[in-house]
C-alpha cells in the first residue's frame, strides 16, 4: 500500500498533449503524405505542452477537510454501508468456499472445484456490464428530460433503489435454493453463478451512489467509507463461515446455514438501501 499511494497520490503536473497543440509542428514538417505519423511523434513528445497549476492536495489536508461529520449523519451514506457489507459478506464466502463446498457436497476433486468455481466470476462479468447499460439507459429516458431537478433526483433515487435491489435479492433467492443442497452439480453451478452475476448489478447501485451524493473532491474518498466496513464483514464472514462448518456435524447441515444466513444478510442489506438511499448531493 505505501508504495503504491507514494506514486498514485499525486496529480499529473502537465496536461496531456493534444491535436491543437500539434498543429504547427504538423504544418512546418512539409510532410504531407505522413501527417498522421508527424501527429503521432508531436503527441508522444508532448511538444509545445506548457505546465499546468499544480492541484496537488495533501493526503493531511484531504483528512482534514473531510466531511466525516456529514458522512456519519447521512442515511444516504449508510444505506451504502449496509449495501456494500451485505453483498461483502457473500462474495467473500463464495470466493472463499466454493471449491470447498464442490468438493465435500459433490465429491469432485480440486481441479474440478476450481474450474467449477469460474463461472461465478464469468457472470459477474456479464452481470456488471448489463448493469451499467440498463441503469444508463433508464437515467436517461426517464430522468435525463426532466426539468424539476427535484423530479429527476427522484427519480435517480427510484433507478438506484430498483438496481441495488436487484443486486442483493437476487442473489438472496438464489442463496435460499441453493441451502436446500441441489441434487446435481449443474444446478448449484448455476445457482452460484446467478447469485454473483446478479450480485455484480450493484455496480449501477451503490458503487455509482457515491457520485451522485458526492462532488468530484469526496467521491474517492466516500466509496472508501463504504468500503473499509465492507472489507472487514466480508472477511470476518469467511472466518464465521468455517466455524459454522466445523460446528455441524454434518457438512450437508452446515452448508445450508451459511447459504442460509447469507440470504437472509443479503435481504436486510437490500431493505436497508431502499429505506435509506437518496440521490440528493450532499458533498461538494
Amino acid at each position: 500500500l505505501a508504495p503504491w499511494w507514494n506514486v498514485a497520490r499525486d496529480y499529473p503536473s502537465t496536461r496531456l498533449p493534444s491535436e491543437e497543440g500539434c498543429s504547427e509542428t504538423l504544418v512546418n514538417s512539409g510532410v504531407e503524405d505522413d501527417a498522421s505519423l508527424v501527429l503521432n511523434e508531436c503527441l508522444l513528445d508532448g511538444e509545445g505542452v506548457e505546465p499546468e497549476k499544480e492541484t496537488e492536495e495533501g493526503f493531511g489536508t484531504i483528512l482534514g477537510d473531510a466531511p466525516w461529520l456529514g458522512f456519519l449523519r447521512s442515511s444516504g451514506v449508510w444505506a451504502m454501508v449496509l449495501a456494500h457489507a451485505a453483498k461483502n459478506w457473500n462474495l467473500y464466502i463464495i470466493l472463499a468456499w466454493a471449491p470447498t463446498f464442490f468438493s465435500q457436497e459433490y465429491g469432485l476433486d480440486v481441479k474440478e472445484s476450481a474450474l467449477l468455481s469460474l463461472l461465478p466470476s464469468l457472470c459477474g462479468i456479464v452481470g456488471g456490464l448489463s448493469a451499467g447499460k440498463l441503469a444508463d439507459y433508464a437515467l436517461v429516458t426517464f430522468a435525463g428530460d426532466e426539468e424539476d431537478p427535484s423530479a429527476a433526483m427522484e427519480k435517480r433515487t427510484a433507478i438506484r433503489k430498483v438496481v441495488q435491489g436487484v443486486a442483493l435479492l437476487g442473489p438472496a433467492l438464489c442463496l435460499y435454493q441453493l441451502s436446500s443442497l441441489p441434487g446435481d452439480v449443474s444446478s448449484a453451478q448455476l445457482l452460484l453463478g446467478g447469485t454473483v452475476g446478479l450480485q455484480a448489478f450493484d455496480a449501477a447501485g451503490f458503487g455509482a451512489a457515491t457520485q451522485e451524493k458526492s462532488g468530484e473532491r469526496w467521491a474517492g474518498l466516500l466509496y472508501s467509507v463504504t468500503s473499509l466496513p465492507g472489507v472487514l464483514v466480508g472477511s470476518a464472514a469467511v472466518s464465521v463461515t468455517g466455524r459454522i462448518l466445523d460446528a455441524s456435524a454434518v457438512a450437508a447441515e452446515g452448508w445450508h446455514d451459511v447459504y442460509l444466513l447469507n440470504s437472509a444478510i443479503c435481504t436486510a442489506g437490500a431493505l436497508a438501501f431502499v429505506l435509506l438511499y437518496d440521490s440528493r448531493r450532499e458533498f461538494d
